[in-house]
């Protein structure tokens, strides 16, 4: 189960007062924020507004889901589907579009 933030979380605080001991005391939210805002603050927005990073993002979490449950589900499509919640034909869109390598 994915921990919840609290209200000393990194958006009330700030990074540099968060203090964790390992990485593995992080919520799945707070890594993610801390990782994106390290890439948002290199982007200038003014010369990079036909950036499609929303896109991007998505596409590597999706890419890293899919790969995980397959690897869950020893490559079972059907199974790895209905892991993620998703259609199977959706899923197999998904693992051409994402370019995902099935041994």
């Amino acid at each position: 189960m994915a921990k919840k933030r609290t209200p000393d979380s990194v958006m009330s605080k700030g990074w540099d007062d968060l203090k964790v001991d390992r990485i593995e005391d992080l919520s799945l939210e707070d890594l993610l924020e801390k990782k994106l805002t390290g890439t948002l603050n290199g982007i200038d927005t003014g010369l990079e507004s036909n950036c499609d990073l929303f896109h991007e993002v998505i596409s590597i979490v999706e890419r890293i889901l899919i790969k995980m449950a397959l690897r869950k589900t020893n490559r079972v499509q059907v199974a790895a589907a209905q892991f993620l919640g998703i259609n199977r034909n959706t899923l197999r869109k998904k693992i051409n579009d994402l370019k995902i390598k099935i041994p």
